[in-house]
């Protein structure tokens, strides 16, 4: 097998594959790696197949400009543009965000609906050919250059990278999020997507680098705050379902064995967030309960 080379970016090296694979209908194989670099994935082609120069061609021209807006269209061409659409609209539907309702919704859950607006603004600008510009200006400060814009520190948490990642995570949002702003306000919700948003991108900035997105560490910092507020008193709040707990260990298992399947997860975010949630609920007092 032909190297070609290494990435801690998964997107980029799934990218690359599916780019590769359009244009030449060669597969090329992922490989995770772990050693003293840290975690990365390699990727490798046949040595004999007769379009390795122009493979070889091809990943230059790819690490110099790995947003290349080409390289987006390659998931394209396999039909991930359909199947975004679907799983918007069936999370649309499965939320209850019927044009009836919007008003209602916006007026009692004003902080939450307005997160939930975003990401999906924000990703329907992703499949409309803005991919290249959001995942730059958006991601996780890099250097000493970008430490100074401040929107970084939260901006990370507004793009998805898939339909089954922003589905995921708004269900949850939305599910848990409108609940608590509306038990505690819209300051207690504030509260726990920034400092969630914040100190989550700080612990997975340490673990794997800057280019890491998604809204899962505060959903995991709401999912903690709900579970151990309604722990701490007897009164149930939240109406958590059976095996609710189980349910954040389950996912937590899930991080680490979901790249044996192809998927990186941030699960340094989700046990970060996880804990920041079960403090903040800890400092809550019950007093500060709306009736």
């Amino acid at each position: 097998m032909q190297y070609l080379f290494g990435s801690e970016i998964s997107l980029l090296a799934f990218r690359f594959r599916d780019y590769i694979r359009a244009q030449f209908s060669v597969e090329v194989e992922l490989r995770e790696v772990q050693d003293q670099k840290g975690k990365r994935i390699e990727l490798f082609v046949d040595e004999n197949s007769p379009h390795l120069q122009a493979i070889l061609i091809e990943k230059d021209q790819f690490l110099a400009q790995p947003f290349h807006k080409k390289y987006e269209q390659a998931s394209w061409l396999n039909g991930d543009t359909q199947s975004s659409r679907y799983s918007l609209k069936a999370f649309l539907t499965q939320s209850g965000f019927k044009l009836n309702k919007l008003k209602t919704l916006a007026s009692t859950s004003q902080f939450t609906f307005f997160i939930t607006s975003l990401c999906l603004v924000i990703y329907l600008l992703q499949l409309i050919g803005y991919e290249q510009f959001i995942l730059e200006w958006m991601h996780y400060p890099e250097d000493s250059h970008q430490s100074h814009q401040i929107w970084r520190y939260f901006s990370h948490t507004l793009v998805h990278l898939s339909p089954t990642h922003i589905t995921f995570n708004l269900v949850w949002w939305w599910l848990f999020g409108h609940t608590i702003e509306r038990y505690f306000g819209i300051a207690k919700l504030c509260q726990i997507f920034f400092i969630a948003a914040l100190l989550t991108g700080v612990a997975q900035n340490i673990a794997s680098g800057p280019y890491f997105f998604g809204l899962s560490g505060v959903v995991y910092a709401v999912l903690g705050y709900v579970f151990v507020f309604d722990k701490l008193h007897s009164k149930q709040y939240f109406n958590l379902p059976t095996g609710f707990s189980m349910m954040l260990v389950l996912g937590i298992i899930t991080g680490f064995i979901s790249p044996f399947f192809g998927i990186e997860m941030g699960n340094t975010a989700h046990i970060s967030g996880l804990i920041i949630g079960m403090v903040l609920a800890w400092l809550t007092p019950k007093h500060t309960v709306k009736r």
